[in-house]
């Protein structure tokens, strides 16, 4: 679970998970932008996991990578819909099966897989 705190009159926020911390924060002029915003939070969550679980299958089929870039753009122009936008890269070539196998495997990272459900928000009072 993590804990958001923010303090007045600063939008600034303060998140930890009780051994990890960073700060949120939102553009000016609503914000001071001194933090990663609440939106590139939900980026950083799809491109970390998808790394990870790239990098986790490369091992597990002995598939050699030095290095694996993603970037994650989420798109909330139109009203209805939120689109997430990938791009992978790896810093090595590999085979083509290779390629096919692990764009497959991001496909199926966790955060991607939550993402893609039905989200229901449920309050609880302190």
């Amino acid at each position: 679970m993590l804990k958001a705190k923010n303090i007045a009159p600063s939008t600034q926020t303060s998140i930890s998970s009780g051994q990890y911390s960073f700060v949120a924060d939102t553009t000016p002029p609503k914000g001071a932008g001194e933090g990663f915003r609440p939106h590139e939070l939900l980026e950083a969550a799809l491109a970390s996991c998808t790394a990870i679980t790239l990098r986790l299958v490369a091992k597990e089929r002995g598939i050699a990578l030095e290095r694996i870039d993603v970037k994650i753009e989420l798109d909330r122009t139109n009203p209805e819909e939120s689109v997430f936008r990938s791009q992978i890269a790896f810093g090595n070539e590999i085979l083509d099966a290779d390629r096919r196998t692990l764009l497959a495997a991001a496909r199926l990272c966790p955060v991607r897989k939550t993402l893609s459900k039905s989200i229901l928000f449920e309050e609880t009072p302190e």
